[in-house]
């Protein structure tokens, strides 16, 4: 789509429900008063509605179609004013046509849809955002700057409350129109916490570092039909922040957010969008009101912002940016998910971890010749091959333990491991050649720690204390061990001593850090991170330093990039956008395996896909090549009938 380099933006409207008559209203507002918007067009499924609706806001074209909008080349943004069950479907129609999209909160019923859409305008050059109104009111800044006045001292804490007798609509009791008050109403209390629980810095330029949240707590009470009616949300963030939010459809009208500071408080009337702001001291005197400023009724400001973008070549807006978007949805999926609330369009998650009756099939990739070589099928989940550096035998975990399999007999024998015993796919060989360390979820708690355990026989040891730890690699004289740990909230990396001691914290980066792993020579550490946005390989020095991002792929997901020997080669899983969030690698999904090749002299190729096929969680975990870095081994897996 061309840059919008003309001073009147021609809006459609796909969609003719409750609040495509606001954003109409928006929109005549700034077209009388020749702010450079003009209300061009309107698309219902039906012409009949359609007509009407542009009668009454006085549209210049109606469409019976939302494929004749996403068609006509006169206009210069589309406002997508579907229930949000239909986002998905309306956006793919809309960017396949190269239509700049402004798309009703909330953006997607998910994040997987999310991601796969913003990727997909990525990919297009086709500018995109959500409207979520909230973010673009000159309200906003006018609270920020009495927080950043320090008129309330130092912000501690947050309660919001957003909730409005709506049951009585079909809609949202629907769980196949992904109903239920959280992408309703709740996104508006989430959205409120978010925007003002920052680090305000105060110097010569003043700015916000961004928070991040470290802990949820969070209930729900549910429509029969299986959405929720009301939410609790309690928050806690790394700066000791909390934020206290409640959304209801069922509970009496109540929309209001209250910021409390060492010294007074802030009362925002109505979170979505904000009426009156009052400031209080700390004995609940009132000091000051303000009434924020509206051209109509504060839709209009995303439309402003949009417009602004547009005419600056931007493909996203600065009040709303694809990674908010992204951050809120994905909160708001493991919202749902902690409440068993899902969408019929949505497999559950006992669905994707269901592996009963998986079958694994055990196989080696060579290199030069593209060709694999089974070893063994097992009637059971295994999971996470890693060779020897003799070459003679594999390590697999499968059932909590760890076996070992001799490529040339095909015999397989358990690993004596005694007590650790629920081991997960995240193990590596000693080089010492004494056995293995492990991920083992302990019986006290359940979460993963990493021992030793040997192949003589020797009770396992304690190598982290902390917990959960989850490891990944061991330098090549087995000194050094890292591996993915959370602490605070925060997923990131770490590296220990093998012999024990204390951890050193090796990445910094909000989101997940992930799969380290340490080179031959000790001197770089591989690993992935969702940073960026999508999770994608990464490298930096062993000490943490020069982190560098080494794959940009805008639809998939890569994991786990594991380095030859020879350091000239590295695969790594690749899981498609649609299928996983970000952050997860999960079972039973299509996944590639791609082939990286260079050097740092010569530099690294763009990965290409060397093996298309079903597996995911345990195909290649942990490193698995072979000594001579000509092959390396995987697991794939055939699902219960079929």
């Amino acid at each position: 789509m061309e840059t919008v380099g003309k001073s009147v933006l021609k809006l459609g409207i796909l969609g003719c429900g409750h609040i495509a008559t606001k954003m109409a209203a928006a929109v005549k507002a700034l077209e009388s008063r020749g702010m450079g918007v003009e209300a061009y067009a309107v698309a219902s499924r039906t012409l009949d509605k359609a007509t009407k609706f542009a009668d009454e806001y006085k549209f210049q074209k109606a469409y019976g179609s939302y494929l004749e909008l996403a068609e006509d080349p006169q206009v210069d943004l589309i406002y997508v004013a579907t229930p949000h069950s239909e986002h998905y479907n309306n956006i793919l129609l809309c960017l396949e046509h190269g239509k700049n999209l402004l798309v009703e909160k909330a953006f997607t019923a998910n994040a997987l849809m999310a991601s796969e859409v913003v990727a997909l305008a990525e990919e297009k050059g086709v500018f995109l955002c959500e409207a979520m109104w909230t973010r673009f009111l000159p309200a906003v800044q006018m609270v920020k700057d009495w927080i950043l006045a320090r008129k309330i001292g130092k912000v501690e804490s947050v309660e919001a409350d957003f909730s409005m007798p709506l049951s009585h609509i079909e809609r949202l009791r629907n769980p196949a129109l992904a109903g239920g008050a959280l992408l309703d109403l709740g996104i508006y209390s989430l959205t409120f916490a978010d925007i003002f629980l920052t680090d305000p810095q105060i110097g010569g330029t003043c700015g916000e570092v961004e928070n991040h949240i470290v802990q949820t707590k969070t209930s729900c009470v549910k429509f029969d039909t299986g959405v929720d009616a009301t939410d609790w949300i309690d928050l806690t963030y790394a700066n000791g922040q909390v934020a206290h939010l409640k959304t209801s459809m069922v509970a009496p009208l109540k929309n209001e957010g209250v910021l409390y500071g060492a010294n007074g408080f802030i009362r925002v009337q109505n979170l979505n969008d904000m009426v009156e702001i009052q400031l209080f001291d700390r004995s609940g005197t009132l000091l000051e009101s303000l009434t924020p400023p509206r051209i109509e009724n504060c839709y209009e400001y995303e439309v402003l912002a949009c417009k602004a973008a547009l005419e600056r070549g931007l493909k996203e807006c600065a009040e709303m940016p694809h990674r908010k978007t992204m951050q809120i949805m994905t909160q708001m999926d493991m919202l749902r998910q902690s409440w068993g609330v899902s969408y019929p369009f949505e497999l559950s998650p006992g669905e994707v971890w269901d592996r009963s009756g998986d079958r694994s099939f055990l196989e080696v990739y060579d290199i030069e010749s593209g060709e694999t070589r089974l070893l063994k099928e097992f009637d059971k989940v295994i999971e996470a091959p890693n060779w020897s550096a003799d070459g003679k035998f594999l390590t697999f975990n499968s059932e909590g333990r760890i076996y070992r399999l001799e490529i040339e007999s095909g015999e397989v024998t358990e690993v004596p491991s005694y007590f650790v015993n629920n081991c997960n796919n995240d193990h590596v060989l000693s080089p010492d050649g004494q056995g293995l360390f492990v991920s083992h979820h302990t019986k006290e708690d359940g979460l993963s720690r990493i021992y030793k355990i040997f192949f003589d026989g020797r009770m396992p040891e304690l190598v982290t204390p902390l917990a959960p730890s989850y490891l990944h690699g061991v330098t090549a004289d087995g000194s050094m061990l890292a591996y993915c740990a959370e602490r605070n909230g925060e997923y990131d990396i770490y590296a220990i001593p093998a012999a024990g001691g204390n951890e050193t914290q090796l990445t910094v980066a909000l989101g997940l850090n992930d799969g380290p792993e340490y080179d031959c020579d000790g001197e770089y550490i591989w690993f992935n991170s969702v940073r960026s946005g999508r999770m994608q390989a990464w490298r930096m020095k062993s000490d943490g330093s020069e982190q560098t991002q080494m794959t940009d792929d805008p639809h998939w997901n890569t994991w786990f990039p594991h380095i030859s020997p020879d350091r000239k080669k590295v695969v790594m899983l690749a899981y498609h956008e649609r299928d996983v969030r970000p952050g997860e690698h999960v079972p039973n999904k299509n996944v590639e395996i791609r082939l990286m090749t260079g050097s740092d002299k010569l530099g690294w190729s763009t990965p290409r896909t060397i093996l298309k096929l079903f597996g995911g969680q345990g195909t290649i975990n942990v490193n698995s090549w072979s000594p001579d870095s000509r092959k390396f081994a995987f697991v794939r897996y055939e699902r219960k009938n079929g």
